[in-house]
């Protein structure tokens, strides 16, 4: 049995060294398949890492450039379920509350707008009725002294309904 291992040895051996040429053309082949697979393998790689990071950094970049101009009427797009799924799904939360608070404010505006126009023209009623009866008291349209005060109490009362909305007015302001 020790006799066999031996002469297999001197088979291999004398393989190995005869046939040199074909090992080093079957080693070469190899080399060029693994330095093939290789490259496959980063090319796979570099499209995945592509498609999972770059692709939604740059949604966001997209987002940003949007939000900056003031435009919030679009959307966020949210592709995977990871870390950057998340911030993707995070960004849009804060577009949707942030185009909720912008129309929030436009329509306070509007509002305080249309307040502010009432009060101006409640204010000029009054102001108009002073003017007319301290115009009748200069004229002499008030000649008794029954309709001056009647005139005076008219002013006095006018000019409390306008204090009372310039108090509105303060208070809102």
């Amino acid at each position: 049995h020790t006799s066999l291992n031996q002469c297999s040895g001197c088979i291999s051996s004398c393989y190995i060294t005869c046939n040199q040429p074909q090992i080093r053309e079957f080693l070469g082949e190899m080399l060029v398949s693994v330095i093939l697979i290789m490259a496959m393998t980063c090319s796979f790689l570099m499209a995945w890492i592509y498609r999972s990071i770059l692709t939604p950094i740059e949604t966001l970049k997209k987002a940003t450039r949007n939000i900056r101009d003031g435009n919030l009427d679009f959307e966020v797009e949210i592709g995977d379920d990871d870390e950057i799924g998340e911030l993707c799904a995070d960004f849009e939360e804060m577009r949707i509350r942030l185009k909720e608070s912008t129309e929030e404010k436009v329509v306070f505006d509007s509002q305080n707008k249309e307040l502010i126009s009432n009060i101006s023209h409640d204010l000029k009623t009054p102001i108009t009725a002073v003017k007319g009866y301290v115009e009748g008291l200069l004229d002499g349209v008030a000649d008794t002294p029954e309709k001056q005060e009647k005139y005076l109490r008219t002013i006095y009362n006018k000019a409390n309904d306008m204090d009372r909305l310039i108090n509105e007015l303060t208070f809102y302001s």
